[in-house]
Protein backbone atom coordinates (compact mmCIF):
# COMPACT_ATOMS: atom_id res chain seq x y z
CA UNK A 1 0.00 0.00 0.00
CA UNK A 2 1.26 3.48 -0.86
CA UNK A 3 2.67 5.64 1.92
CA UNK A 4 0.45 8.52 0.78
CA UNK A 5 -3.16 8.74 -0.27
CA UNK A 6 -3.87 8.38 -3.97
CA UNK A 7 -6.05 11.46 -4.12
CA UNK A 8 -9.30 11.76 -6.01
CA UNK A 9 -10.46 14.90 -7.77
CA UNK A 10 -12.79 15.64 -4.84
CA UNK A 11 -9.82 15.68 -2.42
CA UNK A 12 -8.13 18.50 -4.29
CA UNK A 13 -8.24 22.27 -4.04
CA UNK A 14 -9.59 24.12 -7.09
CA UNK A 15 -5.96 24.52 -8.26
CA UNK A 16 -5.39 20.78 -7.86
CA UNK A 17 -8.61 20.04 -9.70
CA UNK A 18 -7.29 22.13 -12.60
CA UNK A 19 -4.21 19.88 -12.73
CA UNK A 20 -6.46 16.79 -12.65
CA UNK A 21 -8.60 18.11 -15.50
CA UNK A 22 -5.54 19.13 -17.52
CA UNK A 23 -4.17 15.58 -17.21
CA UNK A 24 -7.46 14.14 -18.50
CA UNK A 25 -7.29 16.57 -21.41
CA UNK A 26 -3.64 15.68 -22.09
CA UNK A 27 -3.89 11.90 -21.81
CA UNK A 28 -7.56 11.13 -22.31
CA UNK A 29 -7.80 9.34 -18.96
CA UNK A 30 -7.76 10.01 -15.24
CA UNK A 31 -4.38 10.61 -13.59
CA UNK A 32 -2.26 7.51 -12.96
CA UNK A 33 -1.46 6.29 -9.47
CA UNK A 34 1.87 8.14 -9.51
CA UNK A 35 0.18 11.40 -10.46
CA UNK A 36 -2.48 10.88 -7.80
CA UNK A 37 0.28 10.44 -5.22
CA UNK A 38 2.12 13.54 -6.45
CA UNK A 39 -1.07 15.63 -6.38
CA UNK A 40 -0.71 15.62 -2.59
CA UNK A 41 1.83 18.43 -3.19
CA UNK A 42 1.23 20.59 -6.27
CA UNK A 43 4.77 22.08 -6.58
CA UNK A 44 6.21 18.53 -6.63
CA UNK A 45 3.58 17.45 -9.13
CA UNK A 46 4.39 20.44 -11.36
CA UNK A 47 8.14 19.79 -11.18
CA UNK A 48 7.91 16.11 -12.09
CA UNK A 49 5.30 16.67 -14.81
CA UNK A 50 8.02 18.50 -16.73
CA UNK A 51 8.90 14.89 -17.62
CA UNK A 52 6.50 15.15 -20.57
CA UNK A 53 8.05 18.09 -22.47
CA UNK A 54 11.55 16.74 -21.74
CA UNK A 55 10.55 13.25 -22.94
CA UNK A 56 9.25 14.85 -26.15
CA UNK A 57 12.64 16.54 -26.58
CA UNK A 58 14.48 13.24 -26.04
CA UNK A 59 12.17 11.60 -28.59
CA UNK A 60 12.94 14.40 -31.05
CA UNK A 61 16.69 13.98 -30.51
CA UNK A 62 17.09 10.18 -30.27
CA UNK A 63 13.86 8.92 -31.84
CA UNK A 64 10.80 7.24 -30.38
CA UNK A 65 12.48 3.90 -29.71
CA UNK A 66 15.63 5.57 -28.36
CA UNK A 67 13.56 7.47 -25.80
CA UNK A 68 11.90 4.23 -24.63
CA UNK A 69 15.27 2.43 -24.46
CA UNK A 70 16.84 5.26 -22.45
CA UNK A 71 13.91 5.49 -20.02
CA UNK A 72 13.76 1.71 -19.64
CA UNK A 73 17.48 1.52 -18.82
CA UNK A 74 17.20 4.21 -16.15
CA UNK A 75 14.12 2.57 -14.62
CA UNK A 76 15.60 -0.93 -14.55
CA UNK A 77 18.85 0.37 -13.05
CA UNK A 78 16.80 2.10 -10.34
CA UNK A 79 14.76 -1.09 -9.83
CA UNK A 80 11.54 0.91 -10.15
CA UNK A 81 8.90 -1.74 -10.73
CA UNK A 82 6.22 0.70 -11.85
CA UNK A 83 8.37 2.54 -14.43
CA UNK A 84 10.12 -0.62 -15.63
CA UNK A 85 6.74 -2.26 -16.22
CA UNK A 86 5.49 0.90 -17.97
CA UNK A 87 8.40 0.84 -20.42
CA UNK A 88 8.17 -2.94 -20.87
CA UNK A 89 4.59 -2.32 -21.97
CA UNK A 90 5.81 0.40 -24.35
CA UNK A 91 8.32 -2.05 -25.87
CA UNK A 92 5.65 -4.74 -26.17
CA UNK A 93 3.21 -2.33 -27.84
CA UNK A 94 5.94 -1.66 -30.40
CA UNK A 95 6.28 -5.44 -30.95
CA UNK A 96 9.77 -5.50 -29.44
CA UNK A 97 11.64 -7.52 -26.82
CA UNK A 98 10.28 -6.46 -23.43
CA UNK A 99 13.55 -7.24 -21.68
CA UNK A 100 15.63 -4.88 -23.80
CA UNK A 101 17.74 -7.66 -25.28
CA UNK A 102 17.59 -6.46 -28.89
CA UNK A 103 19.36 -3.10 -28.66
CA UNK A 104 21.62 -2.06 -31.52
CA UNK A 105 24.93 -0.23 -30.90
CA UNK A 106 23.30 3.21 -30.78
CA UNK A 107 20.59 2.01 -28.38
CA UNK A 108 23.17 0.19 -26.26
CA UNK A 109 25.01 3.50 -25.89
CA UNK A 110 21.78 5.19 -24.75
CA UNK A 111 21.08 2.37 -22.29
CA UNK A 112 24.65 2.44 -20.95
CA UNK A 113 24.47 6.20 -20.54
CA UNK A 114 21.12 5.98 -18.71
CA UNK A 115 22.42 3.27 -16.38
CA UNK A 116 25.63 5.20 -15.64
CA UNK A 117 23.70 8.41 -15.00
CA UNK A 118 21.59 6.51 -12.49
CA UNK A 119 24.30 4.38 -10.91
CA UNK A 120 27.33 6.65 -10.60
CA UNK A 121 26.17 10.06 -11.86
CA UNK A 122 28.98 10.11 -14.40
CA UNK A 123 29.81 8.32 -17.59
CA UNK A 124 32.71 7.01 -19.61
CA UNK A 125 34.24 9.96 -21.54
CA UNK A 126 34.29 7.90 -24.77
CA UNK A 127 30.59 7.16 -24.43
CA UNK A 128 29.83 10.84 -23.78
CA UNK A 129 31.91 11.80 -26.83
CA UNK A 130 29.97 9.33 -29.01
CA UNK A 131 26.65 10.73 -27.77
CA UNK A 132 27.76 14.33 -28.33
CA UNK A 133 28.91 13.29 -31.81
CA UNK A 134 25.45 11.89 -32.53
CA UNK A 135 23.21 14.38 -30.74
CA UNK A 136 25.30 17.49 -30.09
CA UNK A 137 25.77 19.34 -26.85
CA UNK A 138 22.08 20.23 -26.73
CA UNK A 139 21.28 16.53 -26.99
CA UNK A 140 23.56 15.43 -24.17
CA UNK A 141 22.14 18.12 -21.88
CA UNK A 142 18.59 17.05 -22.81
CA UNK A 143 19.47 13.44 -21.98
CA UNK A 144 20.86 14.45 -18.59
CA UNK A 145 17.96 16.81 -17.80
CA UNK A 146 15.35 14.25 -18.76
CA UNK A 147 17.29 11.50 -16.98
CA UNK A 148 17.13 13.46 -13.73
CA UNK A 149 13.33 13.67 -13.98
CA UNK A 150 13.12 9.97 -14.92
CA UNK A 151 15.14 9.17 -11.79
CA UNK A 152 12.82 11.47 -9.80
CA UNK A 153 9.80 9.57 -11.05
CA UNK A 154 11.49 6.25 -10.22
CA UNK A 155 12.24 7.41 -6.68
CA UNK A 156 8.73 8.80 -6.20
CA UNK A 157 7.15 5.49 -7.19
CA UNK A 158 9.54 3.28 -5.25
CA UNK A 159 9.92 5.36 -2.10
CA UNK A 160 6.22 6.16 -1.76
CA UNK A 161 5.34 2.55 -2.70
CA UNK A 162 2.93 3.66 -5.41
CA UNK A 163 0.94 0.64 -6.59
CA UNK A 164 0.92 -0.39 -10.22
CA UNK A 165 -2.01 0.92 -12.23
CA UNK A 166 -4.46 -1.83 -13.33
CA UNK A 167 -3.04 -2.21 -16.86
CA UNK A 168 0.51 -2.38 -15.53
CA UNK A 169 -0.52 -4.83 -12.80
CA UNK A 170 -1.98 -7.13 -15.48
CA UNK A 171 1.35 -7.11 -17.37
CA UNK A 172 3.31 -7.61 -14.15
CA UNK A 173 1.13 -10.60 -13.21
CA UNK A 174 1.53 -12.05 -16.71
CA UNK A 175 5.33 -11.66 -16.57
CA UNK A 176 5.48 -13.19 -13.09
CA UNK A 177 3.44 -16.20 -14.27
CA UNK A 178 5.68 -16.53 -17.33
CA UNK A 179 8.83 -16.40 -15.17
CA UNK A 180 7.37 -18.98 -12.76
CA UNK A 181 6.61 -21.27 -15.71
CA UNK A 182 10.12 -20.87 -17.10
CA UNK A 183 11.60 -21.62 -13.67
CA UNK A 184 9.38 -24.71 -13.35
CA UNK A 185 10.51 -25.87 -16.83
CA UNK A 186 14.17 -25.41 -15.81
CA UNK A 187 13.64 -27.36 -12.61
CA UNK A 188 11.92 -30.18 -14.51
CA UNK A 189 14.72 -30.22 -17.13
CA UNK A 190 17.34 -30.15 -14.37
CA UNK A 191 15.58 -32.98 -12.55
CA UNK A 192 15.48 -35.11 -15.72
CA UNK A 193 19.20 -34.64 -16.33
CA UNK A 194 20.20 -36.25 -13.04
Amino acid sequence: MAHVKLVTREDLSPEGQQRWDAEIERSGSAPTHMKRALLNHLPSYDALMNWYPLYAEVERIVGERGAVVYSFAISTQNECILCTTYFRRALRERGEDINGLDFDDVESDLADFGRSLTRQHQSDPELVARLIGRYGEEGIVALVGFGILMIGNNITNSFLKVELDPGLQDLSDELAAQAAGELRDLEIAHGHNH
